[in-house]
């Protein structure tokens, strides 16, 4: 039997057989209630014994689970808590640090609600650098954006509908002509490098590892295909989208004869010459592959994308769309032509949360620093969510966060800071913005396939993976209609990810069939 079957058969018995379990040599958190600073006496385990048999079970059953020998190398974080009560119902090192992956983006849309609101709108201002003289614009068209988030295939059917206010307006100037270029501001609203500390060089050709700036164009990722057209031997055919003529492709890949095999395509991110996307390899006649990557230089993507726009509706731009910026200095006569604004972030929300959109939650990472310090960088970032998580009275060694999305491994949060946090935003007044934009399970976004036999939209979670940590934190409504907390992290395991699904899922089926009289 091999080493997975092994896991799945113990997990099968764990699931079923609850008076085998065996102590785990786990730090438990003794207190029912959730915040370090309580002053709520520790609920003994006479007194979960007494008339309670639903809710004392769950702590036996959680440590028969996470001590099966094929977990013995690795760490869990649990906790799990039923707010109404203020009751833990099981707690497995729950004030451990463990690096959280995706969950991160919890505290992101947490933090970004509080501060900026559900109907903030991100502003990009468009501005002009020269006269308008016989329907020449006689200068730079000049972007000066702040992180919108929402120019992307992903909400809206064609992202370059995000200029149609910009086209509108130079239209209605008589604009046919423009004689400058289309260029960014000389002060960046994210000054510094796109990416985050932390994160791994070998993701940063993938779409989920683009680096983020404050003109963000799809996501900060190209969709590509590549045909096998011509004749046998001829260069294959490469087309990008959503844009024709952007990212620089330094392509060399041949077709061969038909028939001859599946698609051998390897792509990287490339900026030893000129920042562009290598993509090489080889293909049959008449076959295709389509991949998405990483745009190496997102601010020269956006603007390429503001030019397409303006040639679409028969504006010529003469100069060459340029994403370059000083870093210094100021852009001289630049009086506005447009201010193009965002979906609102409770829209955003969802387009982050449920497919676990990496570079939104860096947008929004950096927007709460440009907010709250007018500085848009991740440490000024760090700062104002650090401060925001005291503010919850969370403590200052529960974390240590180094980005918005939770991709940096030197980010670090422990399970009770998760659920404080959940606790936090459920007692908002805008709670089903931040509920609702969460994958639900066996429903949709990372949860869609997960958990449909016996948890359909009862779960309202947020997934996590990256290497060597998998995580799910979020809501469970029970079968009685009492809303509980969970935080459920694995970190440093060697077994196969589907296999820490097992462990969660089966938690979350106990939870779900929790009854409310039975637990105090």
């Amino acid at each position: 039997m091999s080493h997975g079957l092994r896991i799945a058969a113990a997990l099968a018995v764990a699931g079923g057989l609850l008076a085998c379990a065996r102590p785990t040599s786990a730090v438990r958190a003794p207190s029912p209630d959730i915040t370090a600073s309580s002053v709520t006496l520790p609920l003994t385990h006479a007194a979960r014994m007494a008339g309670t048999p639903a809710a004392h079970a769950l702590q036996p059953f959680v440590d028969s689970l996470v001590a099966l020998p094929g977990f013995s190398n690795m760490h869990w974080g649990i906790l799990l808590f039923a707010p109404e009560r203020r009751d833990t119902l099981a707690s497995v090192n729950a004030d451990r640090l463990f690096m959280p992956a995706s969950n991160m983006k919890l505290v992101t849309s947490a933090v970004a609600l509080t501060q900026l609101g559900p109907d903030f709108l991100w502003t990009t201002t468009v501005t002009r650098t020269g006269p308008v003289h016989r329907g020449m614009l006689r200068g730079d068209i000049v972007i000066d954006g702040t992180g919108d988030p929402s120019v992307s295939r992903a909400m809206r059917p064609d992202p370059l509908d995000a200029f149609a206010p910009l086209v509108t307006a130079l239209q209605a100037a008589g604009v046919t002509q423009v004689r400058g270029r289309v260029r960014a501001s000389m002060t960046p609203a994210f000054p510094g490098s796109p990416l985050g500390f932390g994160w791994d060089w070998d993701d940063l050709h993938e779409p989920y590892g683009a680096g983020v700036t404050e003109l963000l164009w799809n996501e900060a990722f190209t969709e590509m295909q590549v045909r096998g057209c011509g004749s046998s031997g001829r260069r294959a055919c490469i087309t990008t989208s959503p844009l024709r003529a952007t990212p620089v492709i330094h392509a060399d890949v041949r077709v061969r004869a038909a028939g001859s095999g599946a698609p051998q395509i390897a792509w990287w991110r490339d900026s030893a010459t000129v920042p562009g996307i290598t993509v090489r390899g080889s293909i049959a006649l008449g076959d295709s592959i389509s991949f998405s990557a990483a745009q190496p230089d997102g601010r020269a993507t956006y603007l390429a994308a503001v030019t397409e726009a303006l040639q679409r509706a028969g504006i010529v731009v003469r100069g060459r769309a340029h994403g370059a910026v000083s870093g210094a200095g100021r852009d001289t006569m630049a009086d506005t032509i447009v201010v193009l604004r965002s979906h609102p972030l409770r829209e955003v929300l969802v387009a982050m949360q449920k497919p676990s959109q990496n570079q939104i939650a860096e947008s929004m990472f950096r927007t709460l620093a440009l907010r709250g310090t007018g500085v848009g960088t991740p440490d000024s970032a760090r700062a104002v969510v650090e401060r925001q998580l005291l503010a919850w009275g969370v403590r200052a060694d529960a974390h240590a966060i180094r980005d918005g999305s939770g991709l940096s491994r030197h980010d670090y949060l422990s399970p009770r800071l998760l659920v404080q946090v959940l606790d936090t935003m459920r007692r908002r007044s805008d709670f089903s913005v931040y509920h609702d934009a969460l994958p639900t399970a066996g429903v949709d976004g990372t949860l869609r396939t997960r958990m449909q036999s016996f948890a359909l939209g009862r779960v309202h979670a947020k997934t996590g993976t990256i290497d060597k940590a998998r995580a799910l934190s979020g809501y469970v409504t029970t079968a009685d209609g009492e809303l509980l907390l969970f935080s459920i992290i694995a970190n440093n395991h060697t077994v196969p990810n589907r296999e820490i699904d097992r462990v969660q899922d089966l938690i979350i089926e106990r939870l779900i069939g929790l009854k409310r009289m039975a637990a105090r």
